[in-house]
C-alpha cells in the first residue's frame, strides 16, 4: 500500500510525444500511419462499446473458446434474453446496506481505499488450496510445454465452467458472503456474485512484461504493468494460496484511483485502445499509438520513464483504478 492515497482527480497522461520509445523513437507519422491507427481505434472503440452496453461480463462465457465468435451468433437468441433480463434486474434491484460488522469494514473501505485487504483464517484457505489443487495441476502440466518466454500471459489462467465446477462456485459465494464481500454489494449499487474463478500461475521468470523497449535501449520503468482493468462493473476477488510479500509480486493498488478513474470519455479511450491491440509495446503498435492526435493517446495499461514514475506513487495493478 501507499502510504497517502492517490490525491489526483485523473489517471496520469503520458507525454507520449517526448517518451523515448514513443515520439522521438519514429519519424514523423505518415497519412497512412494515421488512417490506419483511427481504423485499430474505431475497431477497439466497438468492441468495448459493445461490451459495455451488453455487459458482457457478466454473460456466461462461450463453451467453444476456440470459436468464440461463431459460438455468440448461433447463441444469440439466449444472449439476447440474458442482456435484457441482466438489465431489467438492474433497474429494479438495489442492494441492501450491510448488517454485519465485517460487510460495514468492507464497503467503508472499498469506498474510500478503492481496495480492502482481508486474511484468510487457516482452515478457510486450507479448502481454497484442496478445491482448486487438480486446476493448478492442469495449469502447471500446461506450462511445462513452454519455456517461459515462449508462454502468453492467458495460458497462466484457467476459466472454471460453473456447470462442471458447482462446488467451487458455491464454496466462493460463501466465503465472499463470510468475509463481508457480498454485503459490500452497495459499492457497485447492486448485488452481487461470484462470476467467475479463474486459477493463476505467476512464474518470475515468464517474460510477457518485460524487455518492452529493447529495440530501442529503453530501460523498463519501475511503473511497469501498472494499468487500469478492461473491465467494467466489477469487483475483484484475488486470493492468495501460496505466501506472498514484498519481494515476490503482490498485487499492488494505489489506494484513492477508484475515483480518478470516473472520467466516462477517458476509460473509454484507454479501454479502446487495449481491445485495439495498441497498449501492446511491440515496434509496430507504438507506431500506430504514436499517430494519434494527442488527446487519444491514453493507455489501459501504462507506459512511464523512470523519471515520470519518481514523482508518482507506488503504481502496480488495478480494478477501475492504477
Amino acid at each position: 500500500m501507499t502510504s497517502h492515497p492517490y490525491s489526483y482527480d485523473h489517471l496520469p497522461v503520458i507525454n507520449y510525444p517526448h517518451h523515448p520509445a514513443y515520439g522521438t523513437a519514429f519519424p514523423k507519422p505518415s497519412l497512412g500511419d494515421r488512417v490506419a491507427a483511427l481504423a485499430k481505434f474505431a475497431s477497439g472503440f466497438a468492441i468495448i462499446a459493445a461490451r459495455l452496453v451488453a455487459d458482457y461480463e457478466h454473460l456466461p462465457r462461450p463453451k467453444d473458446r476456440s470459436n468464440k465468435v461463431a459460438e455468440l451468433i448461433r447463441r444469440s437468441p439466449t444472449y439476447l434474453g440474458l442482456i435484457a433480463t441482466q438489465k431489467l434486474r438492474r433497474l429494479m434491484r438495489r442492494p441492501a446496506e450491510p448488517v454485519t460488522a465485517a460487510g460495514t469494514s468492507v464497503l467503508n473501505t472499498l469506498n474510500l481505499d478503492g481496495i480492502a485487504g482481508l486474511r484468510l483464517p487457516a482452515e478457510q484457505l486450507g479448502r481454497v488450496r484442496d478445491l482448486l489443487s487438480p486446476h493448478y495441476r492442469t495449469l502447471e502440466a500446461r506450462l511445462a510445454q513452454k519455456t517461459p518466454d515462449q508462454r502468453h500471459f492467458d495460458e497462466t489462467r484457467l476459466w472454471l465452467d460453473k456447470d462442471v465446477c458447482p462446488e467451487v462456485y458455491a464454496y466462493f459465494n460463501q466465503l465472499a458472503a463470510e468475509l463481508g464481500v457480498i454485503e459490500a454489494s452497495a459499492y457497485l449499487g447492486r448485488p452481487v456474485a461470484i462470476a467467475h474463478v479463474v486459477p493463476q500461475i505467476n512464474d518470475p521468470n515468464d517474460a510477457f512484461w518485460s524487455n518492452h523497449f529493447s529495440d530501442v535501449g529503453v530501460a523498463d520503468s519501475p511503473c511497469d504493468y501498472c494499468h487500469v482493468d478492461a473491465t467494467y462493473n466489477l469487483l475483484k476477488f484475488i486470493i492468495y494460496v501460496s505466501e506472498v510479500g514484498p519481494d515476490n509480486g503482490p498485487f499492488t493498488y494505489v489506494r484513492g484511483t477508484h475515483r480518478a478513474s470516473r472520467n466516462f470519455w477517458d476509460g473509454l479511450i484507454r479501454r479502446a485502445n487495449d481491445y485495439a491491440g495498441l497498449s501492446w509495446t511491440k515496434p509496430q503498435s507504438r507506431r500506430l499509438f504514436n499517430a494519434f492526435p494527442k488527446f487519444l493517446q491514453r493507455k489501459a495499461a501504462f507506459v512511464l520513464t523512470c523519471r515520470l514514475a519518481t514523482n508518482m506513487p507506488t503504481l502496480s495493478s488495478a480494478t477501475n483504478g492504477a
